[in-house]
């Protein structure tokens, strides 16, 4: 389920992109009749891509496909090219084969050379060459300079494909480096089908942008004489496409339309290869096709990553510890070489993979297996006929299909994965994760170091997590598992391909002045419904959020909320509840399902509150979209093991590691008080002060509510307005201190004859409070405009906890003019002002003591009401919430989204 989104009938960051580029190639389509151009792929590769340029192909040994010629051929004739060529990586082997078997090919390739000043490798097209002259090519791919002058000795064409896309992460890119490109090129890939919307769009209009003026004043700057590579700066540059398919799915899809004139009578006694070669050299080019965002390449990624199942082997240890590349690099690659051998050799896997390969190329399954496979499996094969069928239907058809189908796949199977996990747990008696307290959880926490004790649960120092047998409990989980592992593999990698140079893209569409990504931001949260201080907290924020139309969304996951405006909610796969913890169930939710709309959405960065199973969601939409992103930390969970488990110092210090390593990963940490920031910035945790904002909680707009001079006597049968009511509202468990509670009171009542107090809150430690403390009122849980009543009416809140990060019942008291004593610690010393609006003390016998003195001194109540109400100005919305946008890099985006620029 999906937000409202305001605005509605506007458009969105990608509506607007879209809409201008499809008004280029309707512009483009007018530009030459059909029936004088010949159509052909200019960028497209088979199996003789034998050496990728992706370091962790190299790694693996994997070539970058296994298409056979004759097959891209064949999809090549399908789609309606007139020309054939391929451009492999660094050779043109496909073309010479295709020519010595006397069909009519341009020869091509796509060399790999080096910008020696960037220390950075891109990609160049070149067309219609020899043998010699690739020869040639090759010596001089080293410098592209000497490359590209070569090309312009000999007449040869060259196009820069995918100019915003790197193969590398390089910190020289700049836009210089452009400059240097604008002056060496003459044509440049507008529209590669496997790269995305925003890329295209940038690279149309800073290509459409070049002028004369410029390339002069460029060539002066650098040295660089556009003469010498055959360019012409009078001249526009010459826009080409191709599909950049490496997998036989969408060859001919996208491609280039080269205008020949008088071609009816020349196509009869002119090769069109050749008729072809001098259209590009001339310039008479425009490109055709659609660009489809991230689902392309990913559904291409997953018919590749299948592929290896069938043919990968395994490339050694030695060859990734001895092969260039960082440590990072090497140990994925193990990793991922270990999953993709797992997949190989397990046999169901094996056959599902090879029936997603076919279903993807158009082959749907067999009947008998349709017949013979269970019916745990029954929607895999549904699916897989659906994307068999959609072969035959449009390319945008197909692609929906697919994307769609990854979708309900991933959610089924992982599904079923959790099914199938509880039945191993029940079936040999051993604990399930929801009767696990965090206590066993946090000493359980370890891995051997041994493999094969983590594999069959043998390990000299105990159980590994939870006793649990891994090699046994894999074997139920290996098939959808693995199956999950390869879907979310195809969707990560496509969309990090595409972004891992977000930065840069950033900045060069700043530079452009156009087609900035919009700032937006998804904000997830493991809690929002519920009844619990964080949610009631993320509430106003959301409220806050809705009435400004701020840029920022929420998403939660939950059973039966509904979206709103700027709230988007998510179904979990499966939810459970720790022991102590009832009432706040952890929901795990569809991954996938987050990062489609994340992408959909147009989001560029991530909040993310409490470290439940979104904080997996935030980095993993990190990894896959190159976006900061942000811990919004409510908790601290060091004072929360102290105050609720047994664990020793040893233990303690473990998961402060595990702390540490999570905020590491994050760009920014927001804090809700200053002790929280010292210690994240301290030795101990070693957060750096850039990356830690101290921020608050706002008080929502509370009408002030008059006080009920019969509240009192309507809860105690003998009170009346004068008698001393203590008043406690939050969650009844042992973190919160309320089992202080029973002694505070007992011992103020001592001093206040006639005092009495008041609970509202529910949790799991309600019953033994009620045991220790029969004299209290208890109310459960009550609404906002109760408790309302309850602040203005009553006389003094007790706030015993001495954990909390900050304390929202303070402000909501404060609104309503009640005084409040806490401990002076963390969250409650920032908001209090000892003995103007509360009181803050040390021990529970100065908590006493405060609660007895404030009742010795009535005359000091009015004023003490009066600086409550007016503490809670410094916590209003407005400025709380642009501080944080501010923090976030939004404050200036509000919800409103531009026309097109089409319609402008």
């Amino acid at each position: 389920m999906t937000a409202q989104r305001p605005g509605a009938g506007g458009y969105s960051f990608r509506d607007q992109l879209r809409a201008e580029f499809d008004h280029f190639l309707s512009a483009e389509q007018l530009r030459f009749a059909d029936k004088d151009c010949l159509r052909i792929d200019l960028h497209c590769h088979d199996r003789n891509s034998d050496v990728p340029d992706e370091l962790w192909g190299r790694l693996l040994g994997l070539p970058e496909t296994w298409l056979k010629t004759k097959s891209l051929v064949r999809q090549l004739r399908r789609s309606g090219c007139d020309v054939v060529t391929v451009t492999n990586h660094n050779n043109a082997r496909s073309c010479w084969e295709l020519m010595e078997r006397g069909e009519d090919v341009l020869s091509a390739a796509e060399f790999t050379c080096l910008f020696p000043e960037y220390d950075l490798y891109l990609h160049v097209l070149a067309y219609g060459f020899t043998p010699a002259q690739e020869v040639a090519f090759q010596a001089k791919r080293g410098n592209v300079y000497e490359f590209v002058r070569f090309a312009a000795q000999e007449n040869i064409p060259l196009v820069l494909p995918h100019p915003l896309y790197f193969y590398t992460r390089n910190e020289h890119i700049d836009l210089v480096l452009f400059q240097k490109l604008a002056l060496m090129f003459q044509r440049f890939e507008v529209l590669n089908g496997q790269r995305d919307l925003w890329q295209s769009v940038l690279t149309l209009n800073w290509v459409q942008s070049l002028q004369p003026e410029q390339l002069d004043d460029w060539r002066r700057a650098h040295g660089l004489d556009p003469a010498d590579f055959g360019v012409d700066p009078e001249k526009p540059k010459v826009l080409t496409g191709g599909s950049d398919d490496h997998m036989g799915l969408t060859a001919g899809q996208c491609g280039s339309r080269l205008y020949v004139a008088d071609l009816d009578r020349r196509r009869a006694t002119e090769p069109l290869s050749q008729l072809a070669l001098e259209a590009l050299r001339t310039g008479q080019v425009s490109p055709y096709g659609s660009v489809a965002e991230n689902e392309r390449l990913s559904t291409a990624l997953l018919d590749y990553f299948v592929q290896i199942t069938t043919h990968m082997k395994d490339p050694g240890l030695l060859r990734l510890v001895l092969h260039r590349g960082e440590a990072s690099d090497k140990l994925a690659c193990l990793a991922i070489g270990n999953l993709l051998l797992e997949i190989k050799h397990h046999k169901k896997t094996k056959r599902f993979v090879g029936l997603v390969h076919d279903a993807l190329h158009g082959k749907r399954p067999g009947r008998l297996l349709k017949w013979n496979v269970s019916q745990d499996y029954q929607f895999c094969v549904r699916e897989l006929e659906r994307i068999a069928q959609a072969r035959q239907t449009t390319p945008a058809e197909f692609e929906q299909t697919v994307d769609d189908a990854i979708a309900v796949l991933f959610h089924q199977l992982s599904r079923l994965s959790i099914k199938r996990l509880n039945k191993c747990f029940e079936k040999r008696g051993q604990l399930r994760i929801e009767e696990l307290s965090a206590e066993q959880l946090t000493r359980s926490f370890e891995l051997p170091l041994q493999l094969s004790a983590l594999a069959y649960g043998r390990s000299p120092r105990g159980k590994n997590i939870s006793g649990v047998n891994v090699g046994e409990v894999l074997d139920s989980l290996s098939f959808p598992t693995l199956m999950m592992l390869v879907l979310a593999g195809a969707q990560l990698a496509s969309a990090n391909a595409l972004y891992k140079n977000r930065p840069f893209l950033n900045a060069f569409a700043e530079h452009l002045g156009r087609n900035q990504h919009q700032r937006r931001g998804l904000y997830l949260t493991d809690t929002l419904r519920d009844r619990n201080g964080v949610s009631h907290s993320l509430s106003g924020k959301l409220a806050e959020i809705q009435r400004q139309d701020h840029a920022l969304d929420f998403l939660i996951c939950h059973e039966n909320a509904e979206p709103d405006r700027h709230l988007h909610v998510v179904r979990p796969l499966v939810n459970f509840a720790l022991p102590q913890y009832q009432q706040q169930p952890i929901r795990v939710p569809d991954v996938l399902e987050i990062a489609r709309l994340f992408y959909r959405g147009g989001y560029d960065r991530v909040i993310c509150s409490t470290e439940g199973p979104m904080v997996a969601v935030a980095l993993f939409l990190k990894i896959m979209f190159n976006v900061p992103v942000y811990f919004f930390m409510h908790t601290d969970w060091l004072d929360f093991i102290r105050h609720t488990t047994s664990l020793n110092a040893h233990e303690q210090d473990r998961v402060r590691r595990l702390l540490r390593a999570l905020y590491h990963q994050f760009d920014g940490v927001f804090v809700l008080n200053s002790d929280h920031k010292n210690w994240l910035t301290s030795a101990a945790m070693g957060l750096p002060e850039s990356r830690v904002h101290l921020t608050a909680h706002h008080v929502e707009d509370h009408q002030q509510q008059p006080r009920d001079l019969t509240l009192k006597s309507s809860l105690f049968d003998d009170a009346d307005q004068a008698t001393p009511v203590l008043f406690v509202a939050c969650r009844l468990s042992r973190e919160k201190g309320i089992l202080e509670l029973p002694d505070i009171y007992r011992q103020a009542r001592a001093r206040v004859p006639d005092l009495r107090l008041v609970i509202a809150g529910v949790g799991p430690d309600e019953d033994a409070l009620k045991q220790a403390c029969p004299d209290a009122l208890f109310l459960g849980w009550v609404d906002r405009q109760r408790i309302a009543q309850l602040y203005a009416g009553l006389d003094l809140f007790v706030f015993p906890s001495r954990f909390d990060t900050f304390g929202n019942v303070i402000l909501e008291a404060f609104t309503q003019g009640m005084p409040v004593v806490s401990y002076d610690c963390k969250g409650p010393k920032d908001i209090i002002q000892h003995g103007r609006n509360g009181y803050l003390v040390d021990t529970q016998a100065a908590m006493v003591q405060a609660i007895v003195e404030h009742f010795e001194q009535r005359q000091r109540h009015a004023d003490m009401a009066e600086a409550a109400r007016v503490r809670v100005r410094d916590y209003a919305a407005e400025p709380i919430m642009q501080r944080f946008l501010e923090q976030l890099g939004l404050a200036a985006e509000t919800g409103d989204v531009a026309q097109p620029a089409a319609q402008v």
